[in-house]
């Protein structure tokens, strides 16, 4: 019992932290209906300076800043403020990724957690209803705010060769677009051409189920 009460503090800890992180970010009130809403990087790298941006998934809880490790543990571990305590862990863009998002590929990684934090409400997407009304993913940069359209969701071998396209992501289309088709619909991989920018949102199947990874792919909408 102790162990959930020390639990249940970490997560509301961490869920206050957020919550002041965003006021002290957002440049524009979330009250106002027609605000456009921006992210003050500038004053997120100087709380964090591996910050390179905020993610925000419309419809679920996803709206947290991400990060860019030397390596893709350290934020496994840390909060924001990189304190080993509570042990949510922080959104983080993988180490070999361009801190820019202009790769082929690009992963971001986060933990599933029971209190639907995190990247919990990533299931959400397995239900095509809810797919079909909420298919944005935006990532705010210090370039300005990237959008993505949502291509689908699926639960994947923890070793899959996805990870293996980051190699790769430079080269053959025609074989990211097969391995691909694995976990997407044919019509959605259909989209895809060699100017695509995918990104994928990386989880564990459950909050106690390490044997596989949840898997949101979306593609950055052209302008």
């Amino acid at each position: 019992s102790a162990n959930i009460i020390k639990d249940y503090y970490g997560s509301y800890k961490a869920g206050k932290d957020l919550s002041n992180l965003k006021e002290s970010v957002f440049n524009v009130s979330e009250k106002s209906a027609d605000a456009k809403k921006e992210v003050n990087l500038e004053e997120l790298k100087k709380l964090n300076s591996d910050s390179i941006g905020w993610l925000e998934v419309p419809g679920t809880n996803i709206d947290e800043p991400v990060v860019q490790g030397k390596d893709n543990d350290y934020y496994l571990w840390r909060d924001f403020k990189k304190n080993t305590y509570p042990v949510t862990g922080t959104f983080f863009l993988d180490m070999y990724n361009k801190a820019d998002f202009t790769d082929r590929i690009s992963y971001i990684f986060g933990h599933n957690i029971w209190d639907k934090t995190k990247f919990y409400d990533l299931r959400k997407f397995e239900d095509k209803t809810f797919l079909e009304n909420n298919k944005t993913v935006y990532v705010y940069t210090e370039k300005g705010k990237l959008e993505y359209e949502i291509l689908g969701v699926d639960l994947v071998d923890p070793d899959t060769s996805l990870y293996e396209l980051t190699s790769k992501r430079n080269e053959d289309v025609e074989a990211m677009k097969k391995e691909l088709t694995k976990h997407i619909s044919k019509s959605e991989v259909d989209k895809i051409d060699k100017n695509s920018k995918i990104l994928m949102l990386v989880t564990c199947k459950t909050p106690d189920d390490n044997t596989a990874r949840r898997i949101l792919f979306a593609k950055l909408k052209e302008k």
